[in-house]
């Protein structure tokens, strides 16, 4: 897709910025204007706390009841992805969605397969201009009092994540483990994933590229990123996991080090790692908790994956049998036992199910789902658990790929481009699960 004409959108920035219009109309950017020292007055914005194992804002109790959004700062850098993204933030606000999680940093060629397009750092060091997509997309939110959960980095190869930055560190394709094939070998990526933590090359431009986000500027609203009231928490990366158990001690030290490093020049803003609970930590649960007791850390998170995870065949009539429900339910209270004690609070933030019959098409049915949705639902509820963000808004069913992995000239859907499209994304034609997500009120 072809990058909007930052030009063109005048009209949209005249309206959002009333005080800048003499500039703009002799030509001059926001970027620029901004780049001049000036910031447009404004009152104290207020920021989300955590109070005991709860969110809290203007002493006021704050459920997260949220989607995976991955793709909104994506898509926003195009005229007609700007547009679809204010139909679907109008559609989830409408459903009572409140938070969105998104991808914040993207890394590498674009055009690798299985891989997500428009990437934000094409290069080490280099930004394109699709990170204004970022911009709008807090800026679309801050106007409907919704808000983001900023995804640092990724332990897995589809944003290019810790995997690209030790490609440029090897050398391209020094690896020859990435880019993913259909061959790839879950053992050697782990090994070498692993790497990154114990990469001072690695993790320095990791940081390098964090800071930058951070300490953006808004180009579209003249907010610091680390005075936005759209974003709700920073989150260190998507599922980090040390992979390996000789990482343990690398893997700790780069928490500890990058959530001092984001705290140390954003203390407005809360903290999560983005573990997928104990199975991240080698079904470690005392490791879950020694990470998640870190003094930055705000709180805690979980995912859930039944089908990944092999808690079922994969067979449709086993996706919600009495087993697969009981591991998810012992799964729930034992990382939640854990954040009891620590006395912070939990979001479940990942969770997904196979339409009823393993297909892809919004025409197929969703009674599994739905079923499975509930279930956690009221976990979260018998737990007093903080909030959650299912998997994932929205997927566009008329440009769906509906027979296998994302294509070019598909829209992006809830599902990224290493699974199939329309594998756990919820449509917006999936009335029933949404009227569920829309009732339910912990």
């Amino acid at each position: 897709m072809k990058s909007s004409n930052i030009k063109k959108k005048k009209s949209y920035r005249r309206i959002l910025f009333s005080n800048r219009l003499l500039i703009l109309l002799f030509g001059y950017s926001a970027a620029w204007f901004n780049s001049c020292g000036h910031k447009e007055s404004r009152g104290p914005f207020s920021f989300f706390k955590v109070q005991n194992q709860a969110f809290v804002k203007n002493d006021s109790f704050h459920f997260i009841k949220g989607a995976n959004y991955w793709y909104g700062g994506h898509i926003a850098c195009t005229d007609s992805g700007l547009e679809r993204l204010r139909s679907e933030l109008d559609f989830m606000k409408n459903q009572g969605i409140n938070n969105l999680r998104i991808m914040a940093l993207s890394e590498g060629d674009s055009t690798y397969k299985y891989r997500i397009g428009q990437s934000f750092q094409s290069e080490l060091g280099v930004f394109s201009d699709n990170i204004i997509g970022l911009d709008y997309l807090l800026a679309e939110l801050h106007k409907r009092n919704m808000t983001a959960v900023m995804v640092l980095g990724n332990n897995w190869e589809w944003s290019g994540g810790f995997g690209q930055y030790l490609d440029w560190h090897k050398g391209k394709h020094g690896s020859n483990i990435l880019p993913k094939t259909e061959n790839w070998n879950w053992g050697d990526y782990c090994k070498y994933i692993s790497q990154f933590y114990s990469c001072e090359f690695c993790k320095n431009n990791h940081w390098n590229a964090v800071e930058r986000i951070i300490k953006r500027t808004n180009s579209i609203d003249g907010i610091l990123y680390l005075e936005h009231p759209a974003i709700f928490a920073w989150e260190l990366a998507n599922e980090p996991r040390p992979m390996q158990s000789e990482s343990w001690e690398d893997y700790k030290l780069w928490i500890k080090t990058l959530s001092t490093q984001v705290k140390s020049i954003d203390s407005n803003h809360l903290i999560t790692i983005g573990t997928e609970g104990s199975i991240s930590t080698f079904r470690n649960i005392d490791f879950f908790k020694e990470i998640h007791s870190f003094q930055n850390i705000d709180y805690a998170t979980i995912h859930l994956w039944p089908k990944t995870w092999q808690w079922y065949s994969g067979s449709p009539n086993e996706s919600v049998s009495d087993s697969t429900l009981q591991k998810t339910i012992n799964y729930i209270n034992k990382n939640s036992q854990v954040c009891k004690e620590l006395n912070k609070p939990l979001v479940i933030e990942e969770f997904g199910l196979h339409r009823d019959a393993n297909g892809f098409s919004p025409s197929e049915s969703t009674n599994n789902r739905n079923l499975y949705y509930t279930t956690i639902f009221e976990e979260i509820q018998r737990n007093k658990l903080a909030g959650f963000n299912f998997w994932g808004a929205i997927a566009l069913p008329e440009n769906v790929n509906e027979n296998g992995f994302m294509q070019n000239g598909k829209s992006y859907s809830a599902d990224p481009p290493q699974e199939e499209q329309g594998l756990y994304g919820v449509y917006q034609s999936d009335s029933l699960t949404w009227e569920i997500i829309k009732e339910f009120h912990p």
